[in-house]
């Protein structure tokens, strides 16, 4: 699985806990933040760093692998612009 990849995974699972329509494997709403980063983590075949297990952390880590899924889809329509307009 790319990079890219995961963090779609992480993105979407996570929009699915905000939505409320987040379930664990027996069929129990999500309702804590923390556990539905470890599902998008583990879905994503990721792991968060052990030094520290805070709320502001996890969301830190969150929203740091989210801005570079930003990044990443933001510098592709640059080039398929370049691309588009450079060549014929």
């Amino acid at each position: 699985m790319t990079k890219k990849q995961k963090q779609a995974k992480i993105s979407r699972t996570l929009r699915e806990f905000k939505a409320g329509t987040l379930k664990s494997s027996s069929g129990e709403k999500i309702t804590n933040y923390k556990r539905a980063v470890a599902i998008a983590l583990s879905q994503a075949g990721m792991s968060m760093p052990k030094k520290d297990a805070s709320e502001e952390y996890m969301r830190a880590f969150i929203k740091q692998v989210l801005a570079e899924e930003e990044t990443m889809e933001e510098e592709g329509e640059e080039e398929e612009t370049e691309d588009l307009q450079g060549k014929p």
